[in-house]
């Protein structure tokens, strides 16, 4: 019974990796079953040759940090540029773990080929059926801990705001090709640290412990437990191992009976079977509120603030046949409040795109001082001093207010460290400590709300406050007040107005309603038809003829 348990525990630790990445970041690996295999036909090599324990140990990490390093690299590199890349990714890994399992029933030299490797010792010699049970039961102990340490730490909260909305978060600055590529990494090697242990417990590797089956099922034991959980890839691999064990061998259609499970299971619980023991528990025992710890003062941003300029020279966008942008110049003071004005399909957002780089010039180029910044990703708009705020609230919305601004806090000033300190949650800037503060706004009174539930405008003043809350040296706000009451409105007006002056900063603002451009505005820049049409302090452009004729009509 032990030798069978571990067996299935062994099995739960691989999906476990799998739950990590495919519950916090959404991508979806079918090929675990690649490093599974790799780690247990090396560990069977090394206990081959009858090293000692130490040096088998000291192997065994080295192989565990190449298969999470080779990990790391392939995600990067699929996710680089490619914010929906989940689909393409998922269909590499099952063609390298299909190539995996045809190289190892070949390869009869190097794996046994067919046949498989056999006629070695397990780990410390242990028996398969006795002691090395209890070096299974403490890998999995250790891997779960582990797992939901994690899931205290900043560094869980990052994974999941890259699940809920990646573009926003690449704004923040963080690059979400190197988190996802880190979350493919932490599950590879919890795969191959899965491997090593099945080989010694085994005493025999075969190709199809490389194959897409033994991927599949990973997927399986993952979806039935619950990938959202720590202990439901666990609860999945004990519960349809143990079935499968028992109906194999008395119920013929055994199989298609669990593929009916698997089904029912994945429409009905998509958190599988540790959601329903989850809200059995919070029926009998509710999620008592915890108070709010103290604010923490946030170290300061690592990016320049020095005022400068912002340039464009010659600047053209087509995409296809369009053009959008069509030789667009014009310069920024250093400092101040510009609002950019002109008619539906001018190419306003257009131009705030091409800043942060969600678009890519097509010709001219911009310069930030004597920095050139176009065409580059928009995870590095930050590090240039960038914040934005885009047109329709893009938030967090399966987060909480307090999440949402805790990674928030985080753009521009994390380090590696601070990943893994709980007091990173508590970091507040003054900035946004001062929108928090005001009277006015309602987010201090929603701070443990999801942000699903929340009304439209107070999206809006939390986008604002996660965009402020970084500090940056130019602030773009693409139609901030829209959808807002005259209330809402002149409020948000005016903490525009009380960061640009506190902060020295420059401000672009995006706007329709002609009475917040000229309350607002040191300059106007108008824009119609991809070109500038006017770029002035508010009272020049409005007396300008051709403004006039585009907000007005012309005559013949």
């Amino acid at each position: 019974m032990a030798y069978q348990i571990g067996l299935y525990l062994i099995y739960g630790i691989a999906a476990q990796g799998i739950g990590f990445l495919w519950g916090k970041t959404g991508v979806l690996p079918l090929g675990q079953a690649l490093f599974f295999g790799i780690a247990a036909y090396v560990t069977a090599i090394t206990l081959r040759a009858e090293g000692n324990l130490f040096l088998n140990l000291a192997l065994a990490a080295i192989v565990l940090a190449v298969i999470a390093g080779s990990a790391f690299v392939l995600a990067a590199l699929v996710f680089r540029g490619r914010n929906e890349s989940g689909p393409y990714f998922s269909l590499i890994t099952l063609a390298l773990v299909m190539i995996a399992e045809q190289v190892a029933g070949t390869a009869t030299s190097l794996t046994g080929g067919f046949n498989g490797m056999s006629g070695f010792n397990s780990l410390g010699n242990l028996d398969p059926f006795g002691g090395f049970y209890y070096v299974i039961v403490a890998a999995t102990v250790a891997v779960s801990l582990l797992l939901f340490i994690l899931n205290r730490l900043p560094v869980n909260l990052i994974a999941k705001a890259v699940l809920d909305n990646e573009p926003r978060m690449q704004l923040l600055g963080f690059p979400t090709h190197m988190i996802k590529g880190a979350a493919f990494a932490f599950s590879a090697m919890i795969a191959a640290l899965a491997g090593g242990l099945f080989a010694s417990h085994q005493g025999i590797v075969t190709p199809a412990s490389t194959g897409f089956a033994l991927s599949a099922e990973l997927v399986i034991l993952t979806a039935v437990g619950g990938r959202f959980h720590v202990l439901g890839p666990l609860i999945g691999a004990v519960i349809v191992g143990w079935a499968s064990t028992e109906l194999r061998d008395s119920f013929p259609y055994w199989e298609l009976l669990m593929a009916v499970v698997f089904i029912l299971v994945v429409l009905k619980a998509p958190g599988g079977i540790a959601e329903l023991f989850e809200a059995a528990f919070r029926r009998v025992r509710p999620k008592t509120p915890t108070s709010a710890a103290p604010a923490v003062t946030a170290p300061e941003t690592r990016f320049d603030k020095t005022p400068r300029p912002l340039r464009f020279e010659d600047v053209r966008l087509k995409i296809g046949v369009v053009r959008i942008l069509n030789a667009v110049s014009f310069e920024t003071p250093a400092t101040g409040i510009i609002s950019v004005i002109g008619p539906n399909g001018a190419g306003k957002t257009s131009a705030l795109n091409t800043i942060t780089g969600n678009l890519s010039a097509t010709g001219g180029r911009i310069m930030l001082g004597e920095v050139r910044i176009d065409s580059r990703p928009p995870h590095t708009a930050l590090s240039n001093g960038i914040g934005r705020k885009l047109q329709v609230p893009s938030v967090f919305f399966s987060l909480s207010v307090s999440e949402n601004l805790a990674i928030a806090m985080m753009a521009g000033r994390l380090r590696m460290s601070d990943l893994f300190k709980p007091s990173t949650f508590q970091w507040r800037s003054k900035s946004l400590s001062d929108i928090l503060g005001h009277p006015s706004v309602p987010l201090k009174e929603e701070m443990t709300d999801p942000v699903e539930y929340l009304p439209q405008g107070h999206r809006q003043f939390l986008e604002y406050a996660m965009t402020v809350a970084a500090e940056p040296s130019i602030l773009l706000l693409d139609e901030p007040c829209a959808g807002l009451s005259p209330d809402e409105t002149a409020l948000m007006t005016k903490l525009v107005q009380s960061y640009q002056s506190e902060t020295s900063r420059l401000v672009i603002v995006i706007e329709h309603d002609m009475s917040i451009v000229e309350a607002i505005s040191d300059k106007v820049l108008v824009l119609h038809l991809g070109k500038v049409l006017a770029f002035d302090d508010y009272d020049k452009v409005r007396q300008n003829p051709q403004v006039q004729a585009v907000y007005s009509g012309g005559t013949k």
